[in-house]
C-alpha cells in the first residue's frame, strides 16, 4: 500500500523545475498581429455596379436576390482584370441586404446604397498584414432601397436616391446628412447624376416622368428641364468634363423607358436637340466617358453600347453582347477603357 502511495505522489509531480519553467515561456511568448479577415467565402450572382478610381483600383457590388435572404457584398481588387474571383481580390465586405450602387469618395473611402435604405460609408486600407474594409459608418435615412449613388465633383459631398421619392446630400467628412430633399419627386428616384463642375447642381429623374434641374443655392432648387409621362425616364447624365466649357456642360442626356436616348440642353427646353434607340427595352444607366463627347449606356439587356454625341446627333460608337443576363455596372477606367457587370457574374472590360 505504501509503495501504490508513493506512486500516486509521484505522478501528481511530473513536472521538474526546469519543465515548469519551460510551460511558462509558451504562456508568455509575444503576442501576434492577428488580421481579422472579413471577406465573404463567394461573390453573389448579382453583380450591380462598378466603380474605379484614378489608380486604377475597382469597387463591385453584388447581390443575392433569389434566396430566402437577400444579402449583398462588396469587393476590391487592385487590377480590373482580377474580377469577379474571390481569391485574387484585396479585400471584401458581406453587408445584410442588397447593394445597388455605390462609389468611391476618395481612394481609401467607399460610400454604398442599400436595399433595406441604409447608407454606410466604409474605408479601406492596405497594410502589411494584408488589406481591410471597416465600416466607418451606417446610417439608415431612407424609407425604401437606395437606387442611385453620386459623389460630387469636389468630393466632399454625396447625393443618394431612393424609392421613398426623396434624395439626401451627406457630408463624406462626418457621415450626416446635410441637405434632405423630401418628395424631390412623386414617385420613385431612378437617377442621379453630379454637375462635373458644380457642387450644388444635379440632375435627378423620377418614375413620375420628370428630369429636374437642382440648384441648392436657390430657395426653390428644383427646376423641370424634361417630362414625359408615356416613356419615363430611367437614368439620366451630364455631358462633357470637369475641365469642359459652359456650353457642353449644359448638355444632358436622358436614358429611356423605351430604350431611347434623348440629348438636351438646359437652355432650350422645348424639344430634344437629338435622339437614338440604343436598345428595345428600358435603360438602366449611362456613363459619360472622361473625354467628352462620349457615353456608354446599358439596360434591361445583354448589350453595351458607346454612342457619340456631337451638338446635334447621335451616333453609335460601339456595340458588345458578350454578357448573358442584364447589364448593370458601368465605369470607365480611362477614355479609352470600359469596364461593366452584369447579372451572369461576370466583368468585362471593353477597349474602346
Amino acid at each position: 500500500m505504501a509503495n501504490a502511495a508513493e506512486r500516486e505522489e509521484a505522478d501528481m509531480d511530473i513536472n521538474s523545475p526546469e519543465q515548469a519553467a519551460e510551460m511558462q515561456d509558451v504562456g508568455t511568448t509575444p503576442e501576434l498581429d492577428h488580421h481579422l479577415d472579413t471577406t465573404p467565402c463567394q461573390v453573389d450572382k448579382y453583380l450591380d455596379f462598378v466603380a474605379i478610381n484614378k489608380n486604377g483600383h475597382l469597387l463591385m457590388g453584388s447581390s443575392s436576390l433569389t434566396g430566402r435572404y437577400w444579402g449583398g457584398s462588396i469587393w476590391y481588387y487592385d487590377d480590373v482584370a482580377l474580377a469577379p474571383h474571390v481569391e485574387k481580390c484585396l479585400v471584401g465586405y458581406e453587408v445584410g441586404s442588397g447593394v445597388a450602387d455605390g462609389a468611391f469618395v476618395d481612394d481609401s473611402t467607399i460610400i454604398i446604397g442599400q436595399d433595406c435604405g441604409s447608407v454606410e460609408f466604409l474605408s479601406i486600407s492596405t497594410e502589411s498584414t494584408g488589406a481591410m474594409m471597416t465600416s466607418m459608418c451606417r446610417v439608415e435615412e431612407h424609407l425604401d432601397a437606395v437606387i442611385c449613388v453620386q459623389v460630387t465633383c469636389n468630393r466632399k459631398t454625396a447625393l443618394t436616391g431612393s424609392t421613398d421619392m426623396s434624395i439626401r446630400m451627406w457630408d463624406c467628412q462626418t457621415s450626416n446628412v446635410v441637405r434632405l430633399l423630401s418628395l424631390a419627386h412623386s414617385q420613385q428616384v431612378t437617377g442621379l447624376s453630379a454637375h462635373p463642375s458644380d457642387d450644388q447642381l444635379f440632375l435627378s429623374s423620377g418614375m413620375d416622368g420628370n428630369v429636374l434641374l437642382w440648384d441648392l443655392r436657390c430657395q426653390k432648387p428644383a427646376s423641370c428641364v424634361y417630362r414625359d409621362w408615356e416613356d419615363k425616364p430611367e437614368c439620366v447624365t451630364w455631358l462633357g468634363s470637369a475641365d469642359s466649357s459652359s456650353a457642353t456642360g449644359e448638355q444632358f442626356l436622358v436614358g429611356l423607358q423605351s430604350g431611347a436616348l434623348a440629348l438636351r440642353n438646359t437652355k432650350s427646353l422645348n424639344c430634344s436637340i437629338a435622339s437614338f434607340q440604343a436598345l428595345n427595352r428600358p435603360l438602366y444607366r449611362i456613363a459619360a466617358n472622361p473625354k467628352p463627347g462620349q457615353v456608354a449606356v446599358c439596360g434591361n439587356d445583354t448589350k453595351v453600347l458607346v454612342v457619340d454625341i456631337t451638338n446635334e446627333s447621335i451616333d453609335l460608337r460601339y456595340e458588345d453582347d458578350r454578357h448573358s443576363d442584364f447589364v448593370r455596372g458601368l465605369s470607365w477606367r480611362d477614355s479609352e477603357c470600359l469596364v461593366t457587370c452584369g447579372w451572369d457574374k461576370t466583368v468585362l472590360i471593353h477597349q474602346i
